[in-house]
């Protein structure tokens, strides 16, 4: 496994990935039966690599685990209070379940943590963070509710978006859905307005300002 990961770190270390896929591709273009055979060899894509690739890809399939529980754990030092207690077990990988609705529950706060960087097309994390601000505006239970995000994006989205809080919900479970609608209305409520009315209380936290590895 070591030296599967060293080759393949290798591979992808030596050039910017695109640029060597892209080069390689003008290889391709044009050859014949002749002369395809050996054109992988030559771009080091040989079976070895592919079967780095694989092997790795097997043991680092929850990787976006592995982060989300790092991240909560470096975050709790920083975060909780003199004499604050964990009440509940947290939530480190990502998804909770019907026992920890919050990733993190205390005798004071509840929280909920997206540790993934926005990149521009986040259709998906647009939908995630707002089903976790509905969450938390609506169970909070008197609690401090908090929701911890990774750069500025997510919080601008949810402050500024105009489009319609029940449309971002539409892939959220049918119970979360339905609750929101029978608490807050919102056929006509924008998620800016959720934001800025039912989800005021709810507090938003970047979390690259004190874990530098995440900005």
């Amino acid at each position: 496994m070591t030296s599967a990961f060293a080759g393949l770190i290798g591979f992808l270390h030596e050039q910017d990935l695109t640029t060597r896929i892209r080069q390689i591709e003008e290889r391709y273009l044009g050859v014949t039966a002749a002369d395809v055979a050996g054109l992988a060899e030559a771009a080091s894509l040989s079976p070895q690599l592919l079967h780095a690739a694989l092997l790795v890809r097997q043991h680092t399939g929850r990787i976006n685990d592995l982060i989300h529980a790092a991240v909560i754990a470096q975050a709790l030092p920083l975060i909780l209070e003199a004499g604050e207690r964990v009440d509940r077990r947290p939530s480190l990988a990502s998804g909770n379940d019907d026992s920890r609705r919050f990733d993190l529950q205390t005798d004071r706060r509840v929280a909920e943590f997206k540790v993934s960087q926005w990149k521009g097309k986040d259709s998906m994390r647009k939908r995630m963070v707002f089903a976790d601000l509905v969450n938390l505006a609506m169970h909070a239970d008197g609690l401090r509710a908090q929701l911890y995000v990774t750069g500025p994006r997510p919080i601008r989205y949810l402050r500024t978006a105009t489009s319609s809080a029940l449309a971002v919900l539409g892939r959220s479970s049918p119970l979360q859905r339905a609750e929101f609608e029978k608490r807050f209305g919102g056929y006509d409520m924008s998620v800016r307005e959720f934001t800025a009315g039912p989800a005021a209380h709810v507090e938003m936290i970047d979390l690259a300002t004190f874990l530098p590895a995440l900005a």
